[in-house]
């Protein structure tokens, strides 16, 4: 019941960001016109590329989830990467187009603070940009979903952004009018720093980086208990999409005939695939426990 119910967050999480920044992207940009805040037309932006972000959630949670075939005998999984890495490059992109627009407008000469209408929307950005947040990081974690996080961050990161446009508008009602296009300066810095640890994590997952770091411990555990096992010789494993692939040698007794050996590991892969969800492919090979001694 439990499994079902994460499954349906991963479709309503891509919704609900779909509609929260469609409606963000609208109003920033509404309300950078008629306030005169750059910083907050640039923020309007960074919603766009979650917008895009969310869409590729909902296609990479459509395909990785889809039956093998003899054209893709492993499955669809790293999709989930795939859409990570492309959420990733389409918020760079976004902070490019920030950047460009802020150092125009900080170098023209100034004439009048952004309205106050600027800092009311960085306020509801705020809002809405964290529960966002929390609704994916929930989803993305029970479903261990590569792009459902990458695009939460993007949405936390939104929100930091948004801040930013609050003190640029709060600085330029003060008289420091530069203040505004600064503050979209700042928001660049947040945009590029949460990318490129998106793009690293899943660089390392298309590469096929381990996962003994996450599960290893608990795959010792759980193999070395059960009987007639005397250790694991190699234990390899990888993350595609949101499940883990499994490849481990065992020890056993070199007493044990072919078929004890073949029954033995038959019973350790049943044993794994039970005791954790998020393991979908486990092979066993097992070896005399005197070679490797």
């Amino acid at each position: 019941m439990q499994d079902k119910k994460c499954e349906r967050c991963g479709t309503r999480v891509a919704w609900a960001g779909i509609g929260t920044n469609l409606l963000l992207v609208s109003l920033k940009i509404l309300v950078g016109l008629v306030s005169g805040s750059w910083a907050c037309i640039a923020d309007s932006l960074h919603s766009a590329a979650n917008l895009i972000s969310a869409v590729a959630i909902l296609v990479s949670h459509k395909v990785s989830k889809r039956e093998t075939t003899s054209e893709f005998p492993f499955g669809y999984g790293k999709a989930e990467f795939l859409a990570a890495a492309f959420t990733s490059l389409l918020i760079l992109a976004g902070a490019i187009a920030i950047l460009i627009v802020s150092i125009e407008h900080l170098m023209k000469v100034p004439t009048a603070p952004p309205h106050l209408s600027a800092l009311l929307m960085g306020l509801v950005s705020i809002g809405a940009n964290e529960i966002l947040f929390r609704f994916m990081q929930c989803a993305g974690t029970e479903l261990r979903s590569q792009t459902i996080m990458a695009n939460a961050w993007a949405n936390r990161a939104n929100c930091f952004s948004s801040m930013a446009v609050i003190i640029g508008v709060l600085g330029a009602q003060m008289g420091f009018y530069r203040l505004d296009p600064i503050a979209a300066l700042l928001v660049v810095v947040v945009i590029v720093r949460v990318s490129f640890k998106i793009l690293y994590q899943t660089a390392k997952a298309l590469m096929d980086h381990s996962a003994n770091d996450d599960y290893g411990r608990e795959i010792h555990e759980i193999v070395e208990g059960i009987s007639d096992v005397e250790g694991i010789a190699d234990l390899r494993t990888r993350f595609v999409g949101r499940k883990i692939w499994v490849e481990l040698d065992i020890l056993i007794d070199p007493g044990k005939t072919i078929s004890e050996g073949q029954m033995i590991a038959r019973r350790v892969k049943k044993t794994l695939l039970g005791a954790n969800k998020e393991l979908e492919r486990v092979w066993v090979q097992f070896k005399p426990a005197e070679i490797d001694g």
